[in-house]
């Protein structure tokens, strides 16, 4: 669909803000950088970046996504990318289906196992997926089904425990219809956001002194997925959002796409980039900031709600 999320403002406001955030330096010692991440919402580029340890001597990482609210701690869930395949044996359906094991049946046992197991998962707990293909004409057995699937929880911990619980469904299934299985992990792991408590502080202090409302300053409702929690769990992170429509308009929709492309939207790069470079400009004034960002990483409200 095109910019359909606002990553290429996204790229503009972290560009501008370095360039802004540059200029101060001259009399603070210290240093900006600009770190390019690719492939967000197929592979994690970011989850790759950290375990090549692009972000090892970093202090604070901070991105602005665009979103028809502006929010300062909205939480993202863990999500790992799954392809199952199913391996059979066709057979002519009407004249010897006794013959064929049918490696669509397996994939839609599969599929309704997931949708009876979501009655009994933990809140936040998610598993989504589509059929990618289930056999090539109706009076052969297919020999061949394949689905791709999101494993997504809010802690990592559960997220391993669902992963067990699915791989458990996916050989149930290849069990019942006698037929081989394969699971296949695309790309990398992203694990849930986790943001510092103090740089949220410091972002919604410049939101207010530049007068633009507030929305939420935490939300864990409606979480999508995002590889910069790869990057919270090492450096101290935020991840706000900033309104560039004036109502609810869903990312990824064709209306959040016409949106990112309007001048408006192209003036929120400036704002932004403001918001960012006064909030690191708020770190190197006060250098105190920088080891209470280290001893205050973890952002517990939500494990705080459930104690």
């Amino acid at each position: 669909m095109g910019h359909a999320c606002g990553h290429h403002l996204i790229a503009g406001m972290s560009v501008l803000a370095a360039i802004g955030a540059a200029s101060f330096l001259t009399s603070i010692p210290g240093t900006i950088h600009v770190v390019g991440c690719p492939a967000e919402e197929t592979i994690g580029g970011k989850a790759l970046l950290v375990k090549k340890g692009i972000f090892k001597n970093i202090d604070a990482a901070m991105m602005i996504h665009p979103a028809d609210r502006t929010e300062i701690v909205k939480l993202s869930l863990s999500m790992q990318r799954i392809r199952v395949t199913f391996r059979g044996v066709s057979s002519h359906a009407s004249a010897t289906p006794w013959k064929g094991r049918s490696a669509l049946a397996a994939l839609l046992s599969l599929m309704r196992a997931v949708d009876i197991n979501r009655t009994t998962m933990p809140d936040g707990d998610r598993i989504d997926g589509i059929i990618k293909s289930g056999g090539e004409a109706a009076n052969v057995i297919p020999d061949l089904a394949e689905a791709e699937l999101f494993i997504r929880s809010r802690r990592i911990e559960s997220h391993s425990r669902l992963l067990r619980r699915f791989i458990h469904m996916v050989k149930g299934a290849a069990k019942a219809f006698r037929v081989e299985y394969g699971i296949e992990y695309v790309g990398n792991v992203y694990y849930p956001l986790s943001p510092s408590r103090t740089l949220a502080g410091l972002f919604a202090d410049q939101l207010r002194k530049h007068g633009i409302k507030i929305d939420n300053f935490f939300t864990d409702s409606e979480m999508g997925s995002s590889d910069i929690g790869n990057v919270s769990f090492v450096v101290p992170t935020i991840h706000p959002t900033l309104a560039i429509t004036d109502g609810p308009c869903p990312a990824h929709s064709k209306a959040f796409q016409e949106q990112s492309g309007t001048v408006g939207a192209y003036r929120s790069v400036k704002t932004g980039a403001v918001l960012l470079t006064s909030t690191a400009a708020e770190i190197y004034k006060n250098s105190g900031l920088l080891s209470d960002l280290k001893s205050n990483t973890i952002f517990n409200i939500v494990d705080n709600r459930r104690r």
